[in-house]
Formats: C-alpha cells, structure tokens, sequence
C-alpha cells in the first residue's frame, strides 16, 4: 500500500530530523555566544586588555569549531546566526592583530566560508576608526594617520570586489557605508592637524 511505503520513509528518516533540530537548537546557543565573546574581544582590545581580549578570543575560536563540526553535518543549517559569528569572530581576529600585532587568522585557520570573513573585515574598518579617535583623544596623531592609512587601503580593496550582491550578500551595502566613515575620519585627522598648528603658533 501507498500509505505503508510513506509510512516505512517517514521511520526512516525520523531520526535523523530529531538530530537535525537538537542540532540546530545547539547551533543557535553557540552562535550567541561566538557572537557575545567575539563582542567582548573587540571592546577589551579597546580597552588595551591584551590578554583578556586574547582568552576571550580563544574561547570564541573553539566554538567556531564546534559549530562547524555540526554545520558538516547539516549544511542546510549555515545561515541566520551561525554566518553572523562566523562574521563577528573574523571581525575579532582583525581587531586583535589591529591593537596587538597578534598573527592574523584566515578563513582557513578558522573553518569559515570567505564570504563571512570578507564581511568581518567591513565590520573591522568601523572598528578602526574608533582606534583613531582615540589616538586623537590621546594626542597620538601618527597613530592616527598610521591607521587611517590602513582604512582606506581595506577599504580600496574592498571596493574592488564588484562582484553580485548573492555572492557576498551584504557586502556593498557595508562598502557604501564605509566611504563616509573613510572619510569623515579623514576629515577628523585633518581637524586635529589644523588645531594642533594652531596651538603652535600660538
């Protein structure tokens, strides 16, 4: 009978959905927390918290592991939160390197697609330019100019990637949004050269 031959696939195939959605439910709570200790580095690396920024960090990187020992099973299941953490975490790792020299990761030490990590790099650039805001706060304009000039070659390169919108979704909306941010910060590296000439002369 029909019925018994829909009946034996759904049997069939009953596990492996109850596995499918335990393993989606871990997903969602290991991409919160990617995405919580990926949030913490980057304002710890502000803060010049080296080495609470780097065990953060690192607790963010072997969840990415975790995660992508699941998503290997259930390819379906990258998407939503899972690429925002792969995004936040290449955004950390970009930050880390910014503050701390630390050797950079790739998306091959990582485990992550390109597309988040290119992503995480736009994001990085916005970090970026609140280090050179401080670096202004702090008098320090060559610190400033040292990571301006790093913006705008990120942010050159980004340009270059004209490729369509569903190969790195999101991305030339995040490019749009960095030419202002590249150059109102030019514009605040400019103001604190004419005000620090000013203070010369007078």
């Amino acid at each position: 009978m029909l019925s018994d031959k829909i009946s034996e696939y759904i049997l069939s195939v009953e596990a492996r959905l109850r596995s499918r959605f335990e393993s989606r439910e871990k997903l969602l709570l290991m991409a919160r927390e990617v995405i919580r200790l990926s949030g913490e580095t980057i304002s710890l690396s502000h803060r010049g918290r080296r080495e609470e920024a780097l065990r953060k960090y690192s607790e963010a990187v072997t969840k990415v592991a975790e995660i992508r020992n699941i998503v290997d099973s259930f390819p379906e299941l990258l998407a939503g939160d899972v690429g925002t953490a792969f995004q936040e975490v290449s955004e950390a790792t970009i930050v880390l390197s910014l503050y701390f020299g630390v050797q950079l990761s790739f998306p091959k030490e990582l485990g992550i697609p390109d597309i988040y990590y290119i992503t995480g790099i736009a994001d990085a650039v916005g970090e970026m330019r609140r280090a050179v805001l401080e670096s202004l706060r702090k008098g320090d304009k060559a610190k400033g100019r040292e990571i301006m000039e790093e913006m705008e070659t990120i942010y050159e390169e980004l340009w270059k990637l004209e490729y369509p919108k569903s190969l790195v979704p999101g991305l030339r909306q995040k490019i749009d949004a960095l030419r202002k941010l590249v150059e109102d910060t030019r514009h605040d590296l400019f103001l604190a050269e004419v005000m620090g000439t000013r203070e010369k002369e007078d």
